[in-house]
């Protein structure tokens, strides 16, 4: 008798756990949603531009994905622009990846769109590519060009 309300005991402690796992898993869930948007982790570089990320104008760009190919395949932006770049998926399962800014979408299927949001904090020309598998080797690729 006692070893089995011993083994009641610690069945409903394990029970007990497990929904405060529950609840309090779900609770952090609705408090700190999933986002593909990358927030800017610093604020603009030089200039005499606004450094409150929340005035600051954003440039934005819808880039279209399609078998193995970006439109437009370029983007020009000025160092320290806010870049927001909403990626259009017209047909097959793609991203779009920028590794310098650490920005990147969601892989989404057709007919789907996702944002990306970044501040071009260095000057040059960087590559952005779908980083499903062997879609960057065939070509799906585009250039991200940051001047001065």
């Amino acid at each position: 008798m006692r070893g089995r309300n011993f083994l009641i005991g610690i069945i409903f402690l394990l029970l007990a756990g497990g929904v405060i796992f529950a609840v309090s898993n779900t609770a952090n869930q609705q408090s700190n949603p999933e986002t593909s948007i990358t927030q800017p982790t610093q604020k603009p570089v030089g200039g005499s531009g606004p450094t409150d990320l929340n005035n600051q104008n954003v440039k934005t760009f819808e880039v279209t994905g399609s078998p193995f190919q970006f439109n437009p395949n370029e983007i020009r932006v000025k160092k320290g622009d806010l870049v927001q770049i909403v990626f259009n998926n017209q047909e097959g399962f793609h991203d779009l990846t920028i590794d310098e800014f650490n920005a990147k979408t969601k892989q989404i299927q057709a007919g789907q769109t996702d944002t990306v949001m970044f501040i071009a904090d260095k000057t040059g020309v960087f590559e952005y590519y779908c980083s499903v598998d062997g879609h960057r080797e065939q070509g799906m690729v585009g250039s991200l060009i940051v001047e001065e």
